[in-house]
Order: C-alpha cells, then sequence, then structure tokens
C-alpha cells in the first residue's frame, strides 16, 4: 500500500493532466462515436444516478461523479493497477486498463442501475468498449509520455 501511496503523489500533476486527456478522449466518443453507432450519445450519468438510486433530477450529480472517475479516479486507479502488476506505464497497460474498466460497467454497475450485464450484449456494449479502451489507451499514452521525460 506504501509504494501505491508514493507512486500517486510523485507526480500528481502527470496523472492529472492525464486523466483530463483521456476522460476529452472517452467524453468524444461517448458523444460523437457512439452518435454514428448507436443513433445517439452514451449517458453514463443516468446509469450512475440509477445505481445510486437517484431519479434523473440528479444528472448533474452523475455527470460530476462520471468526469471525477475520468480525471482523478480512475488515473489512480490505474496507478495501483500498475503497482500491483508490476506493468509498466503506456499504451498496452491502458488498454488493459480500460478492458478492467469496461468489465466493472458492464457487470457491477450495470447490475446496481438495474440494467442487463454488459448493455445487454448488443451495439452498446461494443460501443462502450471502444469508449473504455479509448480512455485507458490514451491514459496510459499520456501518462507514459510524461514518465518518459
Amino acid at each position: 500500500m506504501k509504494k501505491i501511496i508514493t507512486e500517486i503523489f510523485r507526480n500528481p500533476k502527470a496523472w492529472i493532466v492525464a486523466g483530463v486527456i483521456a476522460t476529452i478522449v472517452l467524453a468524444i466518443f461517448m458523444e460523437g462515436v457512439a452518435r454514428l453507432v448507436l443513433g445517439g450519445p452514451m449517458k453514463p450519468a443516468s446509469l450512475i444516478c440509477a445505481a445510486l438510486g437517484l431519479d434523473s433530477s440528479f444528472l448533474w450529480l452523475g455527470e460530476l461523479l462520471h468526469y471525477g472517475l475520468g480525471i482523478i479516479g480512475f488515473p489512480i486507479g490505474y496507478i495501483a493497477f500498475k503497482v500491483v502488476t508490476g506493468m509498466r506505464t503506456g499504451v498496452a497497460s491502458g488498454l488493459i486498463w480500460g478492458v478492467i474498466l469496461w468489465i466493472v460497467a458492464g457487470t457491477v454497475v450495470m447490475a446496481a442501475a438495474g440494467q442487463p450485464l454488459f448493455f445487454g450484449f448488443g451495439k452498446t456494449m461494443v460501443a462502450s468498449l471502444v469508449a473504455h479502451l479509448a480512455y485507458g489507451g490514451a491514459l496510459g499514452a499520456v501518462l507514459g509520455r510524461s514518465e518518459a521525460k
């Protein structure tokens, strides 16, 4: 645990910047690419609200939580994942992290929101996978580039 905390506090600016960039990439996929594939944007805030038992009047909170996790929570999780597994920072470990986030979203969050696992195994499942891979790949790439300097 001490090694994880040390790694998190070693360069917080780097992982926050990486989290912001990766979250922007994710938002582009959720808003733009998903429109092409699904005919509309993905709505993670709605799922978060449903998982927390909140109605649509709290969508602002769902958005805040989703973006907060993308910018702060998931980069910290990625750092912990790397320390525990011994993986190096980069696109490959970022893609693996993206798959882990997708699995959690498709199982834990969907079940808590009262939705079918993995978005019902349709186009939304694939769009979610691509979005999470884009997020993880961007996170790993940006953080890896930062650490290389």
